[in-house]
């Protein structure tokens, strides 16, 4: 697994780092900065060398996780980088986009500096009250003495599938806020927050749509300087892998860069009918690609090694989609959509009319219902803690800032990105929406422009947003007559018709009784048929009950499930934990 841990300590520093457990395919280099003060072992993919960077000045080193878009960095000497880093880390964190971590070491001064990019992108983890941090939970826990469970994290993971705030399942261990440079001293990690949008909506129409999609296209340029002669793409039958495909090739045949091709993978779910496999041949056939298509079905063994490399913080149901990840046949960088909740797909209309910061949060991130999570817990937390820790954080006073001022210090590193640590497990990764710019605008989206609910509820949602039809129009055109999977209908057609189009989709999808939005999922099927998937899921659920966190009458949603009831996701849920606690705190 590619990653970076770092200490005050060279030998227990590479100890750590190697005794994380290695199960991806891809070749792997090592890169080590060893310093007099502080060591860094990092393991990197061998096809991303763009990946990584290593810049020295003296006693001052800048090592950089990942790739860096911003113009300057290209343009500038090492040297003036370093000092620039070094002499106020935070105004130089706020001028850098990228997917990046940057971490810097001072000899002379005995400093360690880290800093996430704007949206948490590369996942980092602080060990409380030592110079420790790493890319990985488990490369964290050779540094504490005494590992102890955080009870309110596992509440937190039955209630949403992944983890909120800084909490991971481990007390001392905490995970790195985005946009933050964080320093350690005085024997303490400390953040300074460099970095956030204006919320103030932009007036709705074509002006706004029109901007976005000029940013879009800069951010996707700017991304496409740091690639390598190929890179590959997730391509579903949905406009956001659509939208960035489309993109991505403008740049390869503008002979600007390095980067030539781009390659598409595949599969059958979201859900599970075939349709987005057809789509996605029309949308390679018009750009020119090369398309692969996978099979999802996962071994136990490949099962575990999601929920290692997510560090046991996203449930395995959610991140199933990237298992095809590792029957890829090389180790090159791959990339998904540009994340379609940044154009109003997650927090719909509704979450802005909640009467506090935590309902919506409630109303936006819980996917299971809160007396369920309580009745398969045997101990007793306030499920809703974190969230209410969340709202009391912000410094936003607007209730419309303040609902978006936790969605960006949230949603994207702990889940809507969380999971790209499975593609750098077999190669490199971009993330082509970490640019300051499209960020700041997409903040800026009008709520019209979000999804909307069906009439009289506030929780059904009706399809698609007018924000991602209006960038396909632009950015895409020529796809803009290719059916959008969710709807059943070309992006070209107005927004009321798609509304239609997948209430009509929907309610043909349950009436044939097939896998459709809202009702049986492809991890339901799987957990009913005789597959060893489903023999692991069931025993791990029997340890689960064993263990005194969970209430022992978990073992009866197996049968529950069998008869008819859709309940894999919380057994995912339940499963994933019990598999991460067992291999890392027993």
């Amino acid at each position: 697994m590619s990653g970076v841990v770092g200490s005050r300590s060279i030998a227990e520093s590479e100890d750590a780092a190697q005794e994380t457990p290695v199960h991806g395919i891809s070749d792997e280099v090592e890169e080590r900065v060893e310093r007099e003060t502080t060591s860094l072992y990092a393991r990197i993919p061998a096809g991303d060398q763009k990946g990584v960077r290593t810049l020295a000045d003296g006693d001052r080193t800048l090592f950089v996780y990942g790739a860096v878009t911003t113009d300057h960095w290209r343009e500038a000497d090492d040297d003036e980088l370093v000092a620039e880093f070094f002499e106020d880390p935070v105004a130089a964190a706020e001028r850098t986009d990228g997917t990046f971590l940057l971490v810097g070491v001072d000899d002379g001064a005995d400093r360690l500096l880290v800093a996430t990019d704007k949206l948490g992108a590369r996942s980092c983890f602080l060990v409380d009250d030592q110079p420790v941090f790493s890319t990985a939970v488990a490369a964290c826990l050779p540094f504490v003495d005494d590992p102890t469970l955080d009870e309110q994290a596992v509440s937190d993971f039955l209630l949403m599938g992944l983890l909120w705030g800084t909490r991971t399942l481990v007390s001392e261990v905490s995970m790195a806020r985005p946009a933050t440079v964080y320093e350690f001293d005085d024997g303490e990690w400390r953040g300074e927050r460099y970095w956030k949008p204006r919320y103030d909506q932009a007036q709705p129409g074509s002006a706004y749509l029109d901007e976005l999609a000029s940013r879009f296209t800069n951010a996707v340029d700017r991304t496409a300087s740091t690639l390598p002669e190929e890179a590959g793409i997730w391509l579903s039958g949905g406009l956001d892998s659509r939208n960035t495909s489309a993109a991505l090739c403008q740049s390869a045949d503008s002979g600007a860069y390095d980067f030539r091709r781009l390659s598409a993978y595949t599969y059958d779910a979201n859900p599970p009918t075939g349709d987005n496999i057809q789509i996605a041949r029309q949308v390679v056939e018009r750009l020119g690609m090369e398309m692969t298509e996978l099979d999802l079905l996962p071994s136990p063994e490949r099962i575990e090694r999601l929920v290692d490399v997510c560090g046991g913080m996203v449930a395995w149901h959610i991140t199933k989609n990237l298992s095809g990840s590792y029957d890829v046949g090389d180790s090159g960088v791959f990339m998904e959509g540009v994340e379609g909740s940044l154009l109003g797909d997650h927090l719909l209309q509704s979450h802005f009319d909640y009467d506090s910061a935590v309902e919506s949060q409630i109303a936006s991130e819980a996917s299971q219902d809160i007396d369920f999570v309580e009745d398969c817990l045997a101990i007793s937390v306030d499920p809703v803690r974190t969230f209410r820790e969340e709202a009391d954080r912000t410094e936003e006073n607007a209730f419309h800032h303040k609902v978006l001022d936790i969605h960006f210090k949230n949603y994207y590193n702990r889940c809507a990105l969380a999971s790209n640590a499975i593609i750098r497990d077999v190669g490199g990764d971009r993330v082509v929406y970490t640019d300051g710019d499209f960020l700041e605008w997409c903040a800026r989206i009008p709520t019209t422009y979000r999804k909307g609910t069906f009439p009289f509820t506030k929780s059904i949602p009706m399809g698609t947003s007018r924000a991602k039809l209006g960038l396909t129009r632009r950015v895409a055109p020529e796809l803009a007559d290719i059916t959008y999977e969710r709807t059943k209908l070309p992006p070209k057609w107005p927004y009321p018709a798609h509304v239609c189009g997948f209430v009509a989709n929907v309610g043909l999808g349950r009436l044939q009784s097939k896998p459709t939005y809202g009702a049986e999922q492809l991890t339901d099927i799987w957990l009913r048929m005789d597959t060893e998937l489903a023999d692991w899921t069931e025993e791990y659920l029997r340890k689960a009950a064993e263990r005194d966190v969970f209430d022992d009458g978990i073992t009866r949603l197996w049968d529950r499930h069998q008869r008819g009831e859709n309940l894999s996701s919380m057994m995912a849920n339940i499963t994933s934990l019990e598999y991460w606690l067992e291999t890392y705190l027993d």
